[in-house]
């Protein structure tokens, strides 16, 4: 039995519920970039700044030299993640089984839901419809039998649209396409493609399998069953286990290890507070990077035991962010996500500061009560009040003047 799955992707995500809100953005460039640098790189554009243009990654002074007239906004987190909830709740009426995939960009498994809601071409109307009405935003539907021809089908008709695969055409379909479509053409298979003068997906299928096993390596094998539309993937509902996650989008993109590093320990120290809050600790890491290119690179590591002090955190967060920077792209944005969040009761160390930290299950080392007495000082004079040395490091330098006194912890 083949699966029915469908795309719905909304083309520039935050800038879509920004006009929401301000219905005067509509039809006029516009270009997401964090504030506080000069150099800031555009993270999202709309249609009409890429008309001119614009790039995603772009300094901003370079965008607004190419657009003079657009208008520039600075993310709002808070308001993306109550429209993402506002479409995966209108989503879940359809079908349970629901992968988020990007910010606006959404999988649904539709296999057996037609004496629910009727053919799934019908289905599939009706949800951009009502994504329309109800929520005023405009999505592009793909609807095929993987999650790779469905993404690819929603993102050939953008901006608004629907684009319907049907069965035993996908080959037909992706051939004609740009092979950069295909998510296994990216970052050095990308290069290599424009050196073999690849540039469409049939120009790919003219050489053998053993071939592009010979061009690309074990990775050729997952690239020809792309172009052949192949996908076994299923659709994958988010985790329903407990999870602590913090993120940061850096002021520059950057491949410097030290600006990396003050992010990450940033990122450690916040989902550290929020675990000794929950009076838990994670049992797993998972760091997330994304590119200037918009390449993302994910790895993940179990805890053994779990921990919730922050450099305990910190020493196994860099580890799995090494492994992650396999390539000389800079860096745009950093995740840290805990997983296997476990609440168990704790127990104090008996022999002293040489118990450290994840020395023992379910018992405080060093670490976490340091972190647990920074906790108290930073609840009682401010988060500001004692600070890591190697975030104080990043920090531009001030003129001196009167200020409350402040702590400086080592990392």
């Amino acid at each position: 039995m083949s699966h029915t799955v469908l795309h719905v992707d909304i083309a520039a995500f935050p800038i879509a519920v920004e006009r929401v809100i301000e219905p005067g953005l509509r039809g006029r460039p516009v270009v997401l970039a964090p504030p506080g640098s000069a150099r800031a790189p555009v993270l999202v554009l709309s249609q009409e700044a890429a008309r001119e243009g614009v790039r995603a990654g772009m300094p901003l002074p370079v965008a607004l030299r190419r657009c003079p007239g657009a208008t520039v906004l600075h993310p709002n987190e808070t308001l993306y993640k109550r429209a993402t909830g506002a479409v995966l709740a209108l989503l879940g009426g359809y079908s349970p089984l629901i992968e988020p995939a990007a910010p606006g960009q959404t999988f649904l498994d539709l296999t057996g839901t037609t004496r629910l809601f009727g053919a799934a071409q019908d289905a599939a109307a009706r949800i951009r419809g009502e994504i329309e009405t109800r929520l005023r935003l405009k999505p592009t539907v793909g609807l095929a039998t993987s999650k790779l021809v469905s993404r690819v089908a929603a993102r050939v008709i953008r901006p608004d649209g629907l684009c319907d695969v049907f069965p035993g055409s996908e080959a037909t379909f992706l051939a004609p396409l740009p092979v950069g479509l295909l998510p296994a053409a990216r970052g050095a298979t990308r290069e290599r493609l424009v050196d073999l003068n690849v540039a469409r997906v049939a120009d790919l299928l003219r050489f053998s399998r053993e071939q592009i096993l010979i061009a690309f390596g074990a990775h050729g094998g997952r690239l020809r069953s792309e172009a052949l539309g192949i996908d076994a993937s299923p659709v994958r509902p988010p985790e329903a286990t407990l999870a602590v996650v913090e993120d940061e989008t850096l002021a520059e993109d950057s491949n410097e290890e030290a600006a990396l590093l003050r992010a990450l320990l940033g990122l450690c120290e916040r989902c550290g507070a929020r675990l000794r809050r929950l009076a838990a600790r994670a049992g797993r890491l998972r760091v997330t990077l994304r590119h200037s290119d918009d390449v993302v690179a994910r790895r993940e590591e179990r805890l053994a035991p779990p921990v919730a002090a922050d450099l305990t955190l910190f020493a196994a967060a860099r580890a799995i962010c090494e492994r992650a920077r396999a390539r000389r792209v800079r860096v745009r944005w950093i995740e840290l996500r805990c997983l296997e969040i476990a609440r168990a009761p704790r127990q104090l160390t008996l022999f002293g500061p040489e118990a450290f930290a994840g020395d023992l299950p379910g018992r405080v080392g060093v670490a976490e009560t340091l972190a647990e007495a920074v906790d108290r000082i930073r609840g009682r004079f401010g988060a500001g009040a004692i600070v890591s040395g190697r975030i104080v490091a990043g920090r531009p330098v001030r003129s001196p003047g009167p200020a409350r006194p402040r702590i400086g912890m080592a990392s």
